[in-house]
């Protein structure tokens, strides 16, 4: 489990433990079967920390799948964190502890209920819509190309365009055309632009 801060985490876990459907843990996540996030906002910070966590994890070789609890998602965290394994988001003020005890096991169950609001069915539709339209044809949910995701990651880590073109393997003007087709498609403003798209669509 990830909190915003320890005495949260650690009262949420002592909390938790009463519940025999459950083992919380705070410290080794390697063979965890749902990450729970508990925070009032969810934020980049968290966002990364849960993609850590996912990192370490080791279960059973599966994706390791997310239930996020929080009063607060802003709407450009919501691809990144589908991207991480979001299964299931609930509102923090409105949700008991109950609730999140059976989100967490239907999450392990491969169910996203409970929770079957707006906010749920379009987490299920952007799903959808990533295995069976993006991902067959080398797409994510920004709706970008590897190779595009390469080159913005190159562009992010400070490199110019001969640099990417030099690291990639192929001609400046090629690299210059996959930034102006991207920066076109998305009607972005400038590489700058589509490097912080990309950004925060959790693509890089």
């Amino acid at each position: 489990m990830l909190a915003d801060d320890p005495i949260t985490e650690e009262g949420a876990i002592a909390r938790l433990t009463s519940y025999e459907e459950i083992a919380p843990r705070s410290l080794d996540y390697r063979t965890a079967d749902v990450l729970l996030g508990l925070a009032n906002e969810v934020t980049g910070n968290m966002l990364t920390r849960v993609e850590r966590v996912r990192r370490e994890n080791t279960r059973n070789g599966r994706r390791l799948p997310v239930v996020l609890v929080a009063n607060e998602f802003p709407e450009h965290s919501m691809l990144r964190a589908i991207g991480l394994g979001l299964v299931n988001l609930l509102h923090r003020r409105n949700s008991s502890f109950d609730v999140i005890v059976r989100a967490v096991v239907a999450a392990a169950c491969g169910h996203a209920k409970p929770g079957d609001g707006v906010q749920q069915r379009l987490i299920s539709q952007i799903h959808a819509l990533r295995d069976n339209a993006l991902i067959p044809h080398g797409l994510n949910v920004a709706g970008l190309a590897a190779r595009e995701v390469k080159v913005l990651g190159l562009l992010a880590d400070g490199l110019s365009t001969k640099e990417v073109a030099e690291k990639i393997g192929c001609s400046e003007r090629t690299i210059k055309s996959v930034i102006h087709e991207l920066v076109a498609r998305h009607n972005l403003r400038n590489r700058t632009h589509a490097v912080a798209f990309a950004l925060r669509t959790g693509v890089l």
